[in-house]
């Protein structure tokens, strides 16, 4: 829901700026995707970081 809200708003500030509803869709979905990648990045570049190899956080996430 917290997603749905930001991106709300977002969406407002955009339409206040001047962009149209085809730009805001595009600024959506390519934050969405740098978003995805910053997260992908921060799971990989945390392998190893506090002693996690990736062999341990693959166990971890099967056993989710």
């Amino acid at each position: 829901m917290a997603d749905n809200d930001a991106n709300e708003t977002l969406a407002k500030w955009l339409k206040e700026k001047g962009y149209s509803d085809g730009e805001i869709r595009i600024i959506n979905q390519k934050l969405a995707e740098r978003d995805h990648q910053t997260l992908s990045d921060a799971v990989f570049d945390s392998i190893g970081g506090d002693g996690q190899s990736l062999e341990d956080m693959i166990a971890a996430l099967m056993k989710e």
